[in-house]
């Protein structure tokens, strides 16, 4: 009987001898770090989205203050082929006014305007590098995937496409479309008035919108 009820006890011990430091300091470590790993993804979406939208945002506040200023035309161009996704601010030699069939041309020809040796862009408008050296290009698995303007009265998903901002602080009323990893679209608008942006969490038209 003494036998059997020392056993006994030494097994209960056993069983509730818990945790060692050791293992303990192994779990922390191995949670640590899979949180290091995993919270800066989770978080990751949100916040380049946020930066991808501030940029085109404020791109567009600093293009109408300088037509504006300087008294001249400018436009953002955008270049919308899947592979090759990027946009980038171009300048007029003078006060130029919308054409339907002028920008369509445009479109058709223009590839890049950063391009060595590129001849393709309409003569009226030359790549302003002031604002920034090279054609900006969105994040990884960010896409444009439609671009509207207003006074033009059309939207493209492939080509080129363009916003335009006049001397007296008009510019074309406008949509862009982006695309997030999580395939959430995303519709920043432009008031052709102010140049305020506006931010819509879901896919949108200006006709949409003016309803």
């Amino acid at each position: 009987m003494i036998k059997i009820s020392t056993r006994t006890n030494l097994s209960v011990e056993t069983n509730n001898r818990g945790f060692s430091l050791l293992e303990v300091t192994i779990v922390i470590l191995i949670i640590g770090g899979l949180l290091a790993f995993a919270v800066p993804r989770l978080q990751f979406n949100k916040v380049d989205t946020r930066k991808v939208i501030r940029e085109l945002t404020v791109t567009v506040k600093e293009v109408r203050n300088r037509a504006r200023l300087y008294g001249t035309t400018y436009r953002i161009a955008f270049r919308l082929d899947p592979d090759q996704q990027a946009y980038w601010v171009e300048k007029s030699n003078s006060i130029t006014y919308i054409d339907k069939e002028a920008l369509e041309k445009a479109r058709n020809e223009a590839k890049s305007a950063f391009r060595k040796n590129d001849e393709a862009v309409a003569a009226a408008f030359k790549p302003d590098t002031s604002f920034f050296k090279k054609e900006r290009k969105l994040p990884r698995d960010y896409f444009f995937k439609l671009v509207e303007t207003g006074a033009s009265n059309m939207a493209y998903v492939d080509g080129m496409a363009y916003i335009h901002f006049f001397p007296q602080g008009f510019i074309e009323a406008a949509a862009v479309q982006i695309e997030d990893p999580k395939k959430n679209i995303w519709t920043v608008t432009f008031n052709s008035l102010t140049g305020q942006s506006a931010i819509i969490t879901e896919a949108k038209l200006l006709k949409d919108i003016a309803q």
